[in-house]
């Protein structure tokens, strides 16, 4: 691949990269806010969750988006958005000021979430595609990495120097309380910034030209990738003839696409029922109540972003090698017994290395298997004039589970609520590893391998799908 197309296909990744900043900053920051507001356990689960509301709106807005103005000017909003919220989060002086900002953030990640991938699948050839879209969760754990780097230099050593008298581990985390936590949400202003300024060199979807009869955008767009002006027209041909002409408007291409749509928003819900984002959002506190302090607790996560990043580029390696289709089923059963690993650690009360195994175990089974796959298999199993609609709704249904997890983990850990004392504190990890086992049967059943299919076979893929 050369430098002209590689080099777009990085730039719209920062999406995927302040997607996990934005989200990941939140593991850290909420140890010391929900001390500087007095929150609640349902406040807490609020503050956390608030985003995803706004990940919800920003997924169902993003398919219209990339059809009404495309790609790319899409993504400069989001990079808007997410400049706003790291300012106006770091400034928040109520829980409604800090959700409204988190909100805001919210729509960015949710439109990033959905656009960075579509984009990048649409200009990738399709012998690489699966490695190229897995290049966006790979900067989605970069920016999870990168945030938890942060927080832990915040919370231990920006703290320290920040101190007036004697460092102590209660001064520390008096500072992070008061101050601490505003530095954590800060901070994403300079990747936010970064972004916004290189998209300006980004060139527009050439299928998203041709879609809206623009074909010599189209054509000048494919130049900027790489490709010379015969080679270009000749793309722009086969992206014109791969469209149904037929088809008056998105709305009448998903004729016989249900299913699809519904696989699509499945494999979205599913991904959020391991429990993924409940060890994202509160791995801190999980650590703390393991018996760790909150600054160790947020180091000990820095475990859990090297895992996440080391076993992504396992999954960047082996996604157009293996299949979407066995990594996903693997995965799954990886996830559930690393989850019954850290259920019998924890309902037995031991709190010993077995709890730390799972954790990771868990995280890496996600990272390379249904994080990156998952991204993978939403930007190709649609067809080109429902992909962007189709792909909103699949996004927003994920970002509605993704709230509800974050939600209500903290209500079942809630050590004075019914389900934990029941449970000894294990019940959400039930539910999370039952849902790892049905997914994997889900995939088995009725997901069709899309790996080295040209985007234009995929409703033919389909047809064949619903008649075996």
């Amino acid at each position: 691949m050369s430098r002209k197309l590689i080099l777009p296909i990085i730039i719209s990744t920062l999406g995927g990269f302040l997607f996990g900043y934005d989200t990941g900053v939140i593991n850290g920051a909420q140890l010391y806010f929900k001390d500087y507001f007095d929150f609640s356990t349902a406040e807490q689960g609020w503050a956390v969750g608030s985003a995803l509301i706004g990940c919800i709106f920003g997924g169902l807005g993003a398919g219209i988006l990339a059809e009404a103005i495309g790609r790319k000017k899409s993504l400069l909003l989001a990079a808007f958005l997410f400049s706003i919220s790291a300012i106006g989060s770091a400034f928040a002086d109520s829980l409604f000021n800090l959700s409204i900002y988190r909100i805001l953030g919210g729509i960015g990640i949710g439109l990033a979430s959905l656009l960075s991938p579509m984009y990048i699948s649409e200009v990738s050839p399709k012998e690489k595609r699966g490695a190229m879209v897995s290049l966006n969760q790979m900067a989605i754990v970069t920016g999870f990495l990168v945030v938890f780097f942060a927080n832990y230099w915040v919370g231990n050593h920006l703290s320290a120097s920040m101190v007036t008298g004697e460092v102590s581990t209660e001064s520390l985390s008096q500072w992070n309380i008061d101050e601490g936590w505003r530095y954590m949400f800060g901070l994403e202003i300079i990747p936010a910034v970064l972004f916004f300024i290189l998209l300006f060199f980004v060139p527009g979807s050439p299928r998203w030209f041709v879609i809206k009869e623009k074909h010599n955008h189209a054509i000048v767009a494919l130049e900027k990738l790489g490709y010379s002006n015969e080679v270009a027209q000749q793309k722009v041909k086969e992206i014109e003839d791969s469209l149904e002409k037929k088809e008056s408007s998105s709305w009448a291409a998903f004729k016989g696409m249900g299913f699809a749509v519904f696989v699509g928003v499945m494999l979205s819900i599913f991904q959020q029922l391991t429990g993924i984002n409940a060890i994202l959002y509160y791995g801190s506190s999980i650590f703390e109540a393991l018996g760790n302090t909150a600054e160790s607790a947020i180091f000990q996560n820095i475990l859990i972003a090297v895992v996440n990043f080391a076993f992504t580029i396992i999954a960047i390696f082996s996604v157009d090698k293996w299949g979407r289709k066995p990594l996903l089923i693997l995965g799954g059963f990886i996830m559930a017994t690393a989850l019954a690993l850290l259920t019998y650690d924890i309902y037995t009360q031991q709190f010993s290395l077995i709890a730390v195994v799972g954790i990771l175990l868990f995280i890496a089974g996600f990272a390379m298997t249904w994080g990156p796959v998952t991204w993978v298999l939403l930007s190709e199993i649609f067809p080109d004039r429902i992909r962007g609609i189709a792909m909103g709704i699949a996004v927003a249904s994920q970002w509605l589970f993704n709230y509800l997890v974050s939600q209500t983990f903290p209500m079942m850990m809630d050590k004075e609520s019914a389900v934990f004392e029941m449970s000894n504190g294990t019940f959400p990890y039930w539910i999370y590893g039952v849902s790892c086992i049905a997914m994997s049967l889900f995939v088995w059943k009725f997901v069709p391998e899309t790996k080295g299919r040209d985007l234009k076979d995929v409703r033919q893929l389909w047809i064949k799908k619903h008649k075996s």
